[in-house]
């Protein structure tokens, strides 16, 4: 069970992944688990979601010690910031692979049915569950597209930056709620067998998380606003 310990002006969470015996036992399980992918490679299986799996549970071990993340208003300030950052990285991909007049096929993305009304009735809990949900949809995404590119020989690295820094924003929501709002079911992805759908699944992401980002960013500074 999670206890908070206070330690100056911040409050820290503390998580039970973040023990020593737990790190080790992810550790040895990540080990495990990469000798059972291996010998799936070797027999020539479809691979796609035990590696998405594989690298959140490398993730999870890497990003499993305390860390000072300040509460409140504070925090909504930090996560704000995280968010403009995230933004603009998104925003600068976004205009380098530019495409008009496609189709947006992946129902699995977060639904981005906001409106400005929304923000005059936001709740602090339930928008900071819906932005940690919406987070981890889009890191599932992200990790599923930067397989297909590794497959493919193609640069993954803007994907991978851009998959790292959802997990990092993830960790300090959660540390701001204290616990994930519910059990994520991850649902199942089609099929990329060409370089052409790959780029239009790559893009698809990046719109809907270009948006996704600024409204979480202005519903943010509301509920920041409401602190003060």
């Amino acid at each position: 069970m999670s206890h908070s310990v206070c330690h100056g002006p911040y409050t820290i969470k503390e998580n039970p992944f973040t023990s020593p015996n737990v790190s080790g036992v992810i550790c040895t399980l990540c080990l495990l688990l990469f000798s059972v992918f291996g010998i799936i490679m070797k027999l020539s299986l479809d691979c796609t979601f035990l590696l998405i799996f594989l690298m959140t549970c490398v993730e999870l071990f890497v990003t499993a010690r305390p860390t000072n993340i300040p509460q409140g208003k504070n925090g909504l300030q930090m996560l704000q910031q995280e968010m403009r950052t995230l933004f603009k990285i998104v925003s600068e991909e976004k205009q380098r692979n530019k495409l008009y007049d496609f189709e947006q096929s992946l129902t699995s993305l977060p639904p981005l049915n906001f409106s400005t009304e929304d923000l005059k009735s936001l709740e602090m809990s339930s928008t900071l569950a819906q932005l940690y949900s919406g987070l981890k949809s889009f890191k599932f995404h992200l990790d599923w597209i930067q397989q297909k590119e590794d497959e493919m020989g193609n640069d993954f690295s803007m994907t991978k930056k851009i998959a790292h820094h959802i997990q990092t924003i993830s960790h300090k929501v959660l540390t701001q709620i204290g616990a994930p709002p519910s059990e994520l079911v991850h649902p199942s992805l089609p099929p990329l067998k060409t370089a052409w759908s790959l780029f239009q699944a790559k893009v698809e992401i990046h719109e809907k998380l270009y948006h996704f980002c600024n409204w979480y960013f202005r519903a943010l500074a509301v509920l920041r606003h409401r602190q003060q």
